[in-house]
């Protein structure tokens, strides 16, 4: 069995540590090590403040590593490319399995359907303080990737107020809710003349973003070096 070393005590970290004590089945082959150095794979949710110091730490003592961990600097992102090079490294802004089929059917969709607008609403819980959620943007860059390759963001639209003329061809409105206890909403609305597509994922248990993490790290240590995504992980 693989030991498996968490990063992060928030919601995620807790409840993998969780999963991976109580033998649940996405854990697959996973044991919690006491320590880093007793590690054969490790999942970070945690905070780039972490991540940064964790991924120096991994440099000098490769292992396979996760990151579900979301607003890395530059700098993370090119030592997770050095690390990269010596292990697999699985780089996701979502674990979840099925918002990561939502973004290859939105990319399906986008590529079929290249003169329908694309725009993403996304709710979630009134304490989250990031807006729009890297899930959201996650869902516009592939939209925008499968019509105008290497575009990203550049055609994403956060927000309109006022007097903002009419809508462009090419922009993706991006929409953020917040209230209650919403875990995550995620809506991707593609429209044509007389007709539209709704897209829908929802979460109401963070589980289920965990169980993609152990997926993931089962997954991981079984792969040469390289970077990969959960469309890796998931065959997609």
């Amino acid at each position: 069995m693989a030991r498996v070393w968490i990063s992060g005590d928030g919601r995620m970290g807790s409840s993998l540590l969780r999963l991976v004590q109580q033998r649940d089945p996405a854990a697959g082959e996973l044991v919690a090590a006491d320590a880093l150095g007793d590690a054969q794979v490790v999942i970070d949710y945690s905070h780039p403040e972490w991540t940064g110091p964790l991924v120096q730490e991994l440099l000098a003592r490769p292992r396979p590593l996760i990151v579900g961990t979301t607003g890395l600097s530059d700098s993370i992102h090119r030592d997770l490319d050095r690390l990269a090079e010596q292990v697999p490294v699985v780089i996701a802004a979502n674990t979840g399995t099925g918002i990561n089929a939502l973004k290859k059917l939105v990319a399906e969709a986008a590529r079929a359907l290249p003169d329908w607008d694309v725009e993403v609403l996304e709710m979630h819980h009134r304490k989250k303080v990031d807006a729009p959620s890297g899930t959201a943007w996650l869902l516009v860059e592939a939209a925008a990737e499968a019509r105008d390759p290497g575009s990203g963001r550049t055609h994403a639209v956060p927000s309109r107020v006022g007097e903002t003329g009419a809508r462009t061809d090419a922009e993706i409105g991006v929409q953020t809710l917040r209230g209650g206890d919403v875990v995550g909403e995620h809506t991707v609305y593609l429209v044509g003349h007389g007709e539209r597509i709704e897209l829908t994922h929802r979460c109401w248990d963070r589980d289920t973003f965990v169980r993609g993490g152990l997926r993931a790290a089962s997954w991981a240590v079984e792969q040469p070096p390289g970077r990969y995504t959960m469309s890796d992980v998931l065959g997609l």
